[in-house]
């Protein structure tokens, strides 16, 4: 009887022996982009927003983030007063703009942008960065393509990513906020919209490949908490106080001035805090504010560029005369 039972013990662990093998082959190397993925289940869940800083970061290696089709024109730009805060939707009559590499696995889709303010210059930012606040953040939503719509998306723990970009004060207004701070007289009120444009996204959002924090955390909404991935670039933006003021000059539902709509800072606690692909200066967790905005980075996407009847007659316009100039 002895026997048996020691025979039992010796036969179960030789058939787990080969198991174990095979999950520890599974397992995602530090390093990988897979790996940013596995610290998921126990971070996130963890609140944001937080503060974001060189110090105390993990610096970690990622492919380049791909920019396509922000250069090109969409269908039509509606901006909205929500009551709570201001929101840029827009439409394209076929293919949208979309993010690829870095720490995403897979195509993410550009979804909406909104924006976050404070009643003043020393406060507006959810994210601090240096344990500084700024006067507006930017945030910008991608949802995961195979799940098709921003809705769905965020019923997964790996549907949506957030850009935030930081907007701090500037003695010049910001011709890449000109458009939107234009628009804002017309949707004072709040549920009120507004048509602009249109624009391609590449005039107001700054492209980046490199240089950015990431990390996981919960984002709050009306309809729930759901899990985000979140990106702050080092690249930034700057604001005039003119333009600042227009953000505090829309109203809320009770007709009242929405002059602050930023989240509480969380704490970061133990969660990684990754900074991806440094390559500049790194006195300052924010890169200095370019003068001149950079050329955009975005690049037609295959579809695009195995179609072009697919173009919006802006983008041929400009695709023609770039061809004749070669």
């Amino acid at each position: 009887m002895q026997i048996k039972v020691n025979i039992g013990i010796g036969a179960e662990d030789t058939e787990k022996e080969p198991q174990k093998e095979e999950e520890d082959k599974s397992e995602p190397e530090f390093g990988s982009v897979e790996w940013l993925y596995r610290i998921s289940d126990t971070e996130r869940n963890l609140p944001s927003p937080i503060d974001v800083s060189i110090t105390g970061s993990t610096v970690y290696s990622c492919p380049e983030l791909s920019w396509y089709n922000f250069d090109v024109y969409p269908h039509k730009i509606k901006i909205t007063n929500t009551g709570y805060t201001l929101l840029i939707g827009a439409k394209w009559k076929t293919e949208r703009p979309y993010l690829e590499g870095g720490p995403l696995l897979e195509k993410h889709i550009l979804s909406q942008i909104h924006f976050h303010w404070g009643e003043n210059m020393m406060e507006g930012t959810d994210h601090t960065v240096d344990k500084i606040r700024h006067p507006v953040e930017m945030q910008v939503t991608f949802f995961k393509s195979e799940y098709l719509t921003q809705d769905e998306a965020f019923r997964h723990p790996d549907g949506t990513v957030v850009i935030c970009y930081i907007i701090q004060y500037g003695a010049n207004p910001d011709d890449r906020l000109t458009w939107v701070t234009n628009a804002l007289p017309k949707v004072c009120e709040a549920k009120t919209s507004t048509r602009v444009g249109p624009y391609p996204m590449s005039t107001l959002l700054p492209m980046f490949t490199a240089d950015y924090f990431f990390y996981w955390g919960s984002l709050s909404t009306a309809k729930g908490d759901y899990v985000a991935r979140w990106i702050v670039p080092r690249t930034n933006m700057s604001a005039s106080f003119e333009q600042i003021t227009e953000f505090r000059k829309l109203m809320d539902p009770w007709d009242e001035p929405l002059k602050k709509n930023f989240r509480t800072l969380q704490e970061r606690g133990d969660r990684h805090l990754f900074f991806i692909n440094p390559r500049w200066s790194q006195h300052n967790s924010l890169l200095p504010i370019r003068r001149v905005p950079e050329p955009s980075m975005s690049v037609l996407s295959p579809a695009y560029q195995a179609n072009s009847w697919m173009l919006p007659p802006q983008n041929k316009v400009n695709l023609k005369t770039d061809t004749q100039e070669e």
